[in-house]
């Protein structure tokens, strides 16, 4: 062995700065450690569904669960309990939409433009009449049908036949290209039309049909006996009959069923869309009644349950044009209070409800202060009539501040609710729960019913009454405790509602002569 080759095996390697060596030692210690991982993860989920197992088979030995607990551990647990879920964050809404009934009426197969009655006047037409349902949409979706209406009106046996296939057709895609050449004809037509032929919008009764259609019942969109529409469900269903009947059988046709399988949000969309479009080209489409009745129907539909995590701004914007084009406001914004506090029996729905009313307009905020204060008083059991005047609606709500005093209402809400024998502790701690929770959605509603854009002197000593009532009768009487957070909730909504009260009142001025105001005692 040669000196240089001597010097060069008696050197150190030298050690690679490299991270990671793709050799092959290395890549077989990394094929052990995958498998002993894989080997633990296997015999981890072996042992889980072990226990669930032992679990389910011991379901009926322990379902008592604390029977093997001695009583100085109940004792315990029951003192350092903590109850956390007595005041929910959402609303608990309805189950307006029963989807077994949907496509009832109709759906996207046997909707025929033949069979409305229809009579062409162009090719285009003409080709429509000639073709299959699936042909006619193609040719619907392709932009056939604007061309054919660019200087002549859409007849209304196509604007509605449309209307219904947007709100029937599953296809979310299909659904939004029919909804947008609804309203490039809808444009058309307003921009073409006269005095005597008014563009066609759709009425409450279409609105009606395609909703019923969508698995509402005809009694849950108009639930108010005194507040009925013109029609009934007969009529929807033998008017449309005339329309499906003619349908032939078809091979290709899929087996009737219901037609959604969960609430059709995006096909209720569309059909709040086009409305909130309508109403805003056409003015004048409705009447007070007729708009009274479809915003008791939106209110009623927003109370679904799987519509609580969808916001529904869609909806707002759709009320904000049906408020502002009632005519008659001093008369049917009381109305319409009045008939939006029996949608639900639950306060919180009621409060849902309050709060999907648009603040951004003065009507909007019109109705969110008085109809606070018709579901506080429905609530509260104090039957009396609201004024119009802001001054009397603020003493109003003072009244009803100090009936909201907790320990009164769990009082009130004990009374002739015990049983001999049933667990008094148990059932004190379940009224005061619901107590809390009521409390909970009237303060909110007072907050609603004390807002004003402006506030002058006399609304400004009306705040300070509010604050001193707030402060004396509902925050001095709850006792807060770590374990019971449904009050430190209730509490954390007093704070808001005096802050902001106290800002309102620090932004107007005192009364004249006065450089302060302070707190007076109740007499």
């Amino acid at each position: 062995m040669t000196p240089l080759l001597n010097l060069h095996l008696s050197k150190p390697p030298v050690v690679s700065q490299v991270s990671y060596v793709n050799s092959l030692e290395n890549l077989l210690k990394e094929k052990e450690e995958s498998k002993r991982v894989d080997e633990l993860e296997k015999q981890l989920q072996e042992d889980i569904q072990g226990r669930e197992a032992d679990c389910s088979d011991g379901d009926d030995e322990n379902a008592g669960g604390d029977e093997d607990l001695s009583e100085e551990h109940r004792a315990f647990l029951k003192r350092f309990s903590v109850i956390c879920h007595a005041i929910p964050d959402y609303h608990p809404g309805e189950d307006v939409f029963e989807l077994s009934t949907s496509g009832k009426i109709f759906n996207q197969h046997n909707l025929d433009l033949r069979n409305f009655h229809f009579i062409p006047q162009n090719p285009i037409e003409k080709l429509l009449l000639s073709s299959g349902v699936t042909q006619q949409l193609s040719l619907v979706i392709n932009g056939f049908l604007s061309s054919a209406y660019n200087c002549v009106l859409c007849p209304v046996p196509v604007l509605k036949w449309l209307f219904q296939v947007m709100s029937v057709h599953p296809d979310y895609c299909v659904s939004t290209q029919i909804l947008d050449r609804l309203m490039d004809i809808t444009l058309k037509n307003a921009s073409i039309s006269d005095e005597q032929s008014k563009p066609w919008i759709p009425s409450l009764a279409d609105v009606s049909t395609v909703v019923v259609n969508m698995g509402v019942a005809f009694r849950s969109l108009f639930p108010l006996q005194h507040l009925q529409p013109s029609f009934n469900e007969c009529d929807i269903l033998s008017q449309m009959q005339e329309t499906v009947s003619k349908q032939q059988p078809r091979e290709d046709l899929t087996p009737a069923g219901p037609a959604f399988s969960s609430v059709p949000e995006n096909n209720l969309i569309n059909v709040v869309k086009f409305l909130g479009f309508c109403t805003t080209v056409i003015q004048g489409g409705y009447t007070d009644q007729e708009i009274l009745l479809l915003l008791l129907l939106l209110f009623k539909i927003s109370l679904e349950k799987q519509l609580k995590q969808i916001p529904l701004i869609d909806f707002q914007c759709l009320f904000i044009k049906l408020l502002i084009n009632i005519k008659d406001w001093d008369t049917k914004m009381p109305e319409l209070c009045l008939a939006v506090s029996e949608l639900s029996s639950h306060h919180h729905n009621l409060l849902w409800l309050v709060q999907l009313v648009p603040s951004w307009i003065i009507r909007g905020r019109e109705v969110r202060r008085r109809l606070s204060l018709v579901i506080i008083s429905k609530l509260l059991k104090k039957h009396v009539e609201i004024p119009d005047d802001s001054d009397k609606q603020m003493s109003l709500l003072l009244e009803f501040l100090v009936y909201m005093k907790p320990s009164n209402l769990v009082r009130k809400m004990s009374q002739g609710l015990k049983q001999q024998n049933a667990d008094e502790d148990h059932l004190d701690i379940e009224l005061e729960q619901k107590a809390y929770y009521l409390i909970y959605i009237l303060l909110h509603l007072v907050s609603e019913a004390s807002f004003f854009d402006t506030v002058n002197s006399n609304q400004r000593q009306h705040l300070l009454k509010l604050c001193g009532a707030l402060d004396k009768h509902i925050k001095c009487d709850i006792r807060e405790d770590a374990r019971l957070f449904y009050r430190t909730k209730v509490k954390d909504v007093v704070a808001r509602i005096y802050g902001k009260w106290q800002d309102m009142i620090q932004t107007t001025r005192p009364t004249q002569g006065k450089l302060h105001d302070f707190w007076e005692p109740d007499s």
